[in-house]
């Protein structure tokens, strides 16, 4: 018995619908044998046939659809999905225009288009599209989600925040709003919010893995890494082959101190996805592993996984920048400068907004009659530091400005500066050339035997210096102690003491100890048995302007002991005599294995000889302590 096309096609129809794709095309080509021009049947086959990955005889089977039936919307877009499949991306892109064209309001092609439109990196487009379908059904929550990660890739984060509000305000529970208005809260610096934002997500849908790794990552830039650990753990409960989130985990190890375990983790992530797979993400976690084996004093397998790490991902910026400081910290100064620099392109100790002068950068090039200007940038410790080549540069014959938007008040005491400005504007003059400060000793090639010795190139107030001796006396051996640096530092545990630690000091005979600590650590003193022996400098010590209190009443103290903060640099650029309390691996600028530093003449380091051991370093400086009180 003969069946006519429209029953075999009703019948392919129900075989599709149950799941028999392919008796279904070949139910559709019998259709099409007999009656060649049913757009519906050349439709059905062309959709049956890309469901089975035959996309390009899917697409000559819907190209006769729209040739026969020119307005058919579904047709062009499921011709549009067949050519996407096969990799002509700006054939897919005009199908999915033209059924745009016969059915503006047509969601699935404008979601088509303009997914298609981000892979062509082409994301404004792609926010037109939106717009086009928007402005006809502005009620369509996911979409005003897309369209704000088109916007994102746009770079216009401002617009694509409010485009996830509006998608949020149609539809609170929208997890992904929440995910995506979180990603671009944290890119704004609004690490809270965006946790908040990621927290609804969660909520929203539970298992959303990327969310809870998003989740650490602003939780770590909060400066909570035990709680970013716990976040990076849940999303390894959900999916522990995910290798991303045990790096991740490792990162926030690595804040924490735990560098074992660190370790680790970015063990877990090479053996998921190794460098045969991806060698970026091997390079960037060999990098950071080279980091941990190098703070638990395993030199030798930091400098082999810092080697490897460049072999995978040598023209990463973060990885070079990383390996940079474990060159530093061994010496390897001439390697690691050109690497330091790759801090700018990532953004590090830039401020937000900063815009370069129109003015060259110099590049070592001999004085002029234009003034050098050195843009400070870091924190205290690094500009003050760094000061070092001002008298340098200026005994060569260049006009020294220095650019500060802090501590303006200390550096304008710095020998050699003509001036100090905090805006470039604030010169008069475009004829310039100017330097990110940091990049000073990579321009001069300096090596720990060459960095320019000019301390004291920092100078106390006359006037403060007179008060402050006053007020502390010339009589006893007189210590400045600190012991404290700024908690927010990630790894401040290592560097800080203990107030404990410091009793054998207080035992020395015509010893006296004169708290240069300022803010959180002051509160210690009240809590150890020698806290009557520690004098206090009064609630008016150093409330103006930063370190200028400070740095006059170095200029009465005997010797200064602390940590590796702020105050170690200040007492070594005024020329103090000076002890430094380092734990086992410490910053950089300190180097390996040496008693001295090529920074502060004045200087003498005592070490860690093992993680932790403050009461060893203690009992070096205690006897070293003495016998200058006993000639003082």
């Amino acid at each position: 018995m003969l069946r006519s096309p429209s029953f075999l096609l009703q019948e392919a129809i129900l075989m599709h619908q149950r799941g028999a794709i392919g008796e279904a095309a070949e139910r559709y080509a019998e259709v099409l044998t007999g009656d060649p021009k049913n757009v519906d049947a050349l439709c059905l086959l062309g959709m049956a046939l890309g469901q089975q990955g035959r996309f390009a005889e899917a697409a000559e089977s819907l190209r006769k659809a729209v040739k026969l039936a020119p307005k058919h919307a579904a047709a062009h877009n499921m011709l549009g999905v067949a050519l996407r499949e096969q990799g002509k991306g700006v054939e897919a892109l005009r199908s999915f225009e033209r059924a745009l064209a016969c059915q503006p309001d047509f969601r699935e092609a404008c979601v088509n288009a303009a997914n298609l439109l981000m892979t062509l990196g082409r994301p404004a487009e792609a926010v037109k599209t939106y717009d086009r379908l928007l402005a006809l059904k502005p009620a369509l929550a996911e979409l005003w989600c897309d369209r704000g990660v088109a916007l994102e890739a746009s770079g216009r984060t401002q617009e694509a925040l409010a485009s996830y509000d509006r998608a949020i305000a149609g539809k609170p529970g929208l997890a992904e709003a929440h995910a995506n208005r979180g990603n671009v809260l944290t890119k704004l610096g609004r690490h809270e919010d965006a946790v908040a934002d990621y927290d609804r997500a969660i909520a929203a849908k539970g298992d959303f893995v990327e969310v809870h790794i998003n989740r650490g990552n602003a939780l770590r830039l909060l400066g909570r890494p035990a709680e970013a650990a716990a976040s990076y753990e849940r999303a390894i409960a959900l999916r522990d082959d995910y290798a991303e989130a045990h790096f991740s985990r490792g990162l926030a190890l690595e804040d924490l101190c735990r560098f074992e375990a660190a370790i680790a983790s970015y063990d877990r992530a090479l053996a998921l996805q190794p460098a045969e797979r991806d060698q970026r993400f091997a390079g960037r976690v060999c990098a950071h592993r080279a980091s941990a084996l190098d703070m638990l004093a395993r030199g030798e397998e930091a400098l082999a996984d810092c080697e490897r790490s460049l072999r995978l991902a040598g023209d990463d910026a973060g990885v070079l920048y990383r390996l940079s400081f474990l060159e530093l910290l061994h010496g390897r100064w001439r390697e690691a400068w050109p690497k330091h620099e790759r801090r700018i392109e990532l953004g590090y100790g830039i401020p937000a907004g900063f815009t370069p002068p129109a003015s060259p950068m110099w590049r070592g090039e001999p004085p002029d009659d234009q003034p050098l200007v050195l843009r400070c940038e870091q924190g205290a410790g690094d500009r003050i530091q760094l000061c070092c080549y001002v008298p340098h540069l200026a005994e060569r014959g260049y006009r020294v400005v220095l650019w500060s938007e802090r501590f303006t008040e200390l550096l304008q005491t710095v020998r050699g500066a003509e001036r100090v400005v905090t805006r470039i504007e604030d010169l008069g003059t475009t004829r310039l050339r100017w330097l990110h400060m940091m990049s000073l000793p990579h321009v001069l090639g300096t090596t720990p035997d060459t960095v320019p010795q000019t301390a004291p190139y920092l100078a106390a107030d006359p006037a403060r210096v007179a008060t402050w001796g006053a007020r502390i006396g010339r009589h006893g051996f007189k210590i400045g102690i600190a012991w404290q640096g700024n908690r927010g530092y990630r790894q401040d545990k290592l560097r800080s003491i203990p107030l404990a630690a410091f009793a054998a000091l207080a035992e020395i005979p015509g010893v006296r100890l004169i708290s240069l600590q300022k803010g959180y650590g002051s509160e210690q003193v009240a809590r150890v048995p020698f806290g009557d022996r520690i004098e206090d400098l009064g609630a008016d010590f150093d409330t103006g302007p930063a370190f200028l209190d400070t740095a006059a009443v170095m200029m009465g103290l005997d010797l200064v002991i602390s940590p590796n903060t702020a105050i170690t640099h200040v007492a070594g650029a005024l020329g103090r005599p000076l002890f430094v309390a380092l734990n086992q691996v410490p910053d950089w600028r300190w180097l390996l294995g040496r008693e001295d530093s090529p920074w502060y003449p004045t200087a003498r380091l005592f070490r860690q000889t093992a993680a932790g051991d403050w009461d060893g370093v203690f009992s070096r400086i205690a006897p070293a302590v003495r016998e200058l009180a006993r000639h003082s």
